[in-house]
């Protein structure tokens, strides 16, 4: 495996890592100190893998107020709420990666988000992460103005 596959490899870890601290965080009562403190623990053999999953979650943890307010507005008829909790983290971690990581390609992200929807949560739930991601990277411009 090349470096590059072994980085992209442990990215897509490290946001699986990410995603279910959020959920822990959401279901299970964890603080927010204690989802950096598991993200960095989980992803801690690579320095630039944790560094990204630290910031992704830092990203997160910060912007949630108005990342799920970008989550409802591209949602249209699908409140917050009536999503599956690990929709909802998976589509906020994919936002925050899609509006404030321009270093990485927004398909990407969607393909990377899908396939955590897909092995955490189910086969629809994809359809349903890469519909409301699709719909964020196209307003991207005028969305980021939401942050």
């Amino acid at each position: 495996m090349s470096k590059r596959q072994s980085t992209a490899s442990l990215k897509r870890t490290a946001r699986g890592v990410v995603v279910k601290a959020l959920y822990q965080m959401e279901v299970g009562g964890l603080t927010e100190d204690e989802v950096r403190q598991q993200v960095a623990r989980k992803c801690s053999r690579s320095g630039e893998v944790k560094d990204f999953a630290v910031r992704l979650a830092d990203e997160t943890l910060a912007n949630r107020d108005a990342v799920d307010r970008v989550i409802e507005r591209v949602a249209e008829n699908w409140g917050l709420s009536r999503m599956a909790a690990i929709d909802r983290n998976i589509l906020r971690v994919g936002a925050v990666e899609i509006l404030l990581f321009d270093d990485i390609p927004d398909k990407v992200t969607m393909n990377e988000a899908i396939e955590i929807a897909k092995r955490f949560s189910t086969e629809s739930s994809g359809r349903f992460v890469n519909g409301l991601l699709d719909k964020i990277a196209r307003m991207k411009s005028e969305l980021r103005n939401n942050l």
